[in-house]
């Protein structure tokens, strides 16, 4: 299992916060008249903000899994050149035509 990263935790705590704090605010305004109670609202704030917390963290993860196959291909280009295929912009034209 990869290990956690500090650059992955901070936008993570910090939507989480955000949504936290927007569903405490819309939980208290919904709840003006007096028909939620305290606890009540404190549990959508903390829902809000956990359902922030894991929709940042998956768009984190995914986009870290697609930066670092971006920065592994050029490493496996080179080593189809090292198995004898032509090397970009030589003779052989694109790879992709046939």
């Amino acid at each position: 299992m990869a290990r956690l990263r500090w650059t992955f935790a901070i936008p993570v705590l910090a939507a989480g916060a955000a949504g936290g704090f927007i569903g405490w605010a819309v939980a208290r305004v919904g709840c003006l008249d007096g028909s939620c109670g305290p606890a009540a609202v404190f549990v959508i704030g903390l829902v809000s903000g956990l359902v922030a917390a894991v929709g940042v963290g998956i768009v984190v993860v995914l986009a870290d899994r697609s930066l670092r196959e971006w920065r592994e291909w050029p490493g496996r280009a080179e080593s189809r050149n090292e198995k004898g295929a032509e090397p970009e912009g030589g003779e052989g034209g694109d790879e992709r035509t046939p």
